[in-house]
């Protein structure tokens, strides 16, 4: 298994400079260094409901577990070579297909056989075996049937005869019993299962189980969906397949991405709770739970943020980074809590974070600037660059033994080998699906062997729509990131003639109607640039913002009416206003620039409409949504948990009750075992039947009993305890929580909180 690796809190300050993240607004008396994602448990991301609640995995599966229950595997870091969250349910069945169902059957009514039918078989067939098709019809009607019942009849040898007792029997019954003719010329006759019990049985409903569910309160079954190491896209797509359901039915709020512990809200249509609580047996990594039937589904954009649990590791004063651990301590958490409070009532610039511009060498922005610029061969020149020196190893066969080091040696060698036109045909075989823009990019290239291999246009084009956004998007964010630091460069938390401020509906229908009276035009925006989320926040799909933004006057802006949480700076499009000040200017020289694509804001419409851009607006300053909390610790050992997940919880949860249960049946025991000796049992058969006890309520032994080992015989020495040394607390890390809108980074709140980095600290994404 290959090593995992380390993420540190930030970027290198040279790379967040270039990304026009260059601002502080939260003095710090000591910057401090430190690495993020040392396990993945140690960014804890829960969705933020619209109500303000936040989401929490609280049952798994369809309840409360009962005993016998097969309790949740532990979540543990895929660097030790297992992978957790894997659930089982009470009943185990078959995944289903729910979202195409149509609304259960009601139960049919009971029907009896008149005596005139009655005499009519027995004329056909005799009495006895006319009494038994009753019976057997009957017993229909009272409920589902265990097992499957054949009744035999006396041969009946006369061919023609046994035609219309068939349709005899098929009609007095209703179609319920189907009958059929062995060799002998006897008939067999057999029940056929009702469509309420095909209904069941097809969809996992327990039909062949003698139980029927309650019709579903709601067309749409939510559920919170917990994921370790996987980002919302691969645990959808798993639970699809398991669910047999296509992943669009499957409804959430906004993404999740992989190096975290997530939890968040979805919906699906005509599901049970039994069929997803079923799926969870298979999942690995993602478990489901509290479920609850509501008439709307989830749709993107329904949340009012995330709250972050985060655990920055191996700490160090950016300075002094050979402190002794006690100082190191006193000198974080010196800075740490009036650097928290300050954010908290202050804020900082609301900058897009470094992860919206990608982790390769050629940023996601710099392919965004080419498409705008109308350089669609450099474009995808720039989307397929890849590493000579891992190319090489790819070719000569030296790949990676685990599945991301593979896929990005098959991601290098694909695009070698059409850069260099080695091999198109193989290059479009061998890119990995998870390379979904590449994988794109290449099969329309070669879809006509090489005579389509100039076709840029038409390549970009073929990626996905909320791909080329990505990188149309990216080139976006960097003008506005260096538009904040400018405009806070200039003029600091001040409002100043020319900002702009969101006005609201009555306001702008009003100024729809009116001319402004410094001849300004009002802008509305019809685009929102609707962006995906992942684990550090940054949703973009804001469906509540509003829409037109107004330039302040100069005795607006000395008012006090306003204040610089007010004020907004456009994202680039062509149905935005730019500020009236030195901040408009200075998209125009920015973007003007050629290293900046030599692009014009004012003129975003392109002749295809897929590079378009209406733009939108943001606001410059950020606050956290509830008050944040920060601990400063020392710890001894980088795999360490400093903070449960909500699947941690869950299972101490379920164990503290089946403890509870343990000691409630061994005091029972006990209790019978002293009014009456006779019932004492012998002690290898009590021993056997904790064992028994402890395997039935779904632990493996040895996790069930970890901390309670068995004692030893009164005839026998206790063997030495072996216990390891114990390794010293000399290291020091931060656990810090907030809450965040959904418009918002927290690695760029990390970063006010930490201050910059020195030139020689790790990059990486965080």
């Amino acid at each position: 298994m290959a090593e995992q690796p380390h993420y540190s809190v930030r970027g290198s300050g040279s790379r967040m400079r270039s990304l026009g993240i260059t601002q502080h607004v939260t003095p710090l008396a000591s910057p401090w260094t430190g690495e993020l994602r040392v396990r993945f448990t140690d960014f804890l991301v829960n969705e933020i409901a619209k109500d303000g609640s936040v989401v929490h995995l609280r049952t798994i599966g369809a309840g409360e577990q009962k005993p016998g229950d097969q309790e949740t595997k532990p979540a543990v870091e895929a660097s030790e070579g297992t992978q957790g969250g894997q659930t089982q349910t009470q009943e185990e069945q078959e995944p289903v297909n729910d979202a195409t169902a149509e609304k259960p059957a009601q139960d049919e009514p009971s029907m009896d056989v008149s005596p005139k039918d009655v005499a009519i078989l027995e004329g056909l067939v005799g009495q006895k075996f006319t009494q038994e098709l009753v019976q057997m019809f009957n017993s229909a009607n009272a409920g589902p049937v265990g097992r499957k019942v054949t009744i035999t009849s006396e041969p009946i040898e006369d061919r023609s005869k046994r035609g219309p007792i068939h349709q005899e029997i098929r009609r007095i019954f209703r179609s319920k019993i189907d009958t059929n003719t062995d060799a002998s010329g006897a008939l067999l006759a057999s029940l056929q299962p009702s469509r309420r019990n095909n209904h069941n049985k097809q969809r996992g409903r327990g039909g062949g189980r003698g139980r029927d569910e309650e019709k579903p309160a709601g067309e749409y079954l939510h559920f919170t969906l917990f994921k370790d190491n996987k980002d919302t896209m691969e645990a959808v797509n798993q639970l699809a397949r398991l669910l047999k359901v296509k992943p669009q039915v499957i409804s959430y709020a906004g993404t999740k991405d992989r190096r975290a512990s997530t939890a968040q809200r979805c919906s699906v249509r005509y599901m049970r709770p039994r069929s997803l609580a079923s799926a969870n047996s298979k999942l690995w990594g993602v478990v489901t739970g509290d479920y609850e039937y509501k008439s709307e589904s989830m749709y993107l954009g329904q949340l009012l943020g995330n709250e972050f649990t985060i655990t920055i590791k191996k700490c160090q004063v950016a300075s002094e980074p050979s402190l002794p651990v006690d100082q190191r301590l006193d000198k974080i958490r010196a800075t740490v809590e009036p650097a928290l409070a300050h954010m908290a009532q202050h804020g900082w610039i609301n900058y897009f974070g470094h992860q919206r511009f990608g982790t390769h060498q050629i940023g996601t922005h710099e392919i965004g600037k080419l498409i705008l610029g109308g350089k669609f061969k450099e474009a995808v020149h720039s989307l397929l660059s890849y590493n000579p020196e891992i190319a090489d190893k790819a070719e000569r066969g030296e790949i990676p033994s685990d599945a991301t080091g593979r896929d990005d040696y098959a991601r290098n060698h694909a695009c070698m080998l059409f850069m260099t036109g080695k091999d198109i045909e193989k290059a479009a075989k061998i890119i990995p699906r998870r390379f979904a823009a590449e994988a794109c990019v290449l099969r329309q290239l070669t879809r006509q062997g090489r005579q389509s291999m100039n076709d840029h246009i038409g390549a970009i084009i073929h990626i996905t729509r909320g791909l080329r956004s990505m990188y149309l998007h990216a080139y976006q964010s960097l003008v506005w990131n260096h538009a904040a630091s400018k405009r806070w460069e200039l003029y600091g938390g001040k409002v100043v003639k020319g900002d702009l401020i969101i006005i609201d509906s009555a306001d702008a229908q009003q100024a729809a109607k009116e001319t402004d009276q410094d001849g300004q035009e009002i802008i509305t925006p019809s685009d929102g640039n609707n962006n995906r989320n992942n684990n550090d926040g940054g949703e973009d799909d804001d469906e509540d913002a509003p829409l037109r933004a107004r330039p302040l006057t100069e005795e607006e802006a000395a008012s006090g009416r306003h204040t610089i949480y007010d004020v907004v700076l456009p994202v680039p499009g062509y149905e935005v206003l730019y500020p009236d000040n030195e901040i408009g200017a200075f998209y125009t020289s920015f973007m003007g620039r050629e290293e900046n694509g030599g692009l014009d804001p004012h003129n975003m419409r392109r002749i295809h409409r897929e590079f378009s851009l209406p733009g939108r607006y943001r606001k410059l300053m950020n606050r956290f949504l509830a008050p944040p909390s920060a601990e400063v610790k020392a710890y001894a050992d980088d795999t360490e948990q400093m903070h449960p997940t909500d699947l941690d919880l869950v299972r101490a949860s379920i164990r503290e009750r089946k403890e509870t249960r343990k000691r409630a049946r061994a005091g029972s025991s006990a209790a019978e075992r002293e009014d009456d000796p006779s019932k004492k049992k012998p002690k290898a058969a009590a021993e056997e039947e904790d064992k028994d006890q402890e395997m039935g309520e779904g632990l493996p032994a040895d996790e069930e009993v970890a901390d309670a080992p068995p004692l030893p015989e009164a005839n026998e020495e206790a063997p030495p305890v072996q216990t390891k040394p114990e390794k010293p607390m000399d290291k020091v890390a931060v656990v810090v929580k907030f809450q965040l809108g959904k418009s918002a980074y927290a690695t760029v709140a990390l970063r006010e909180l930490m201050g910059d980095p020195p030139e020689d600290a790790e990059a990486g994404g965080a």
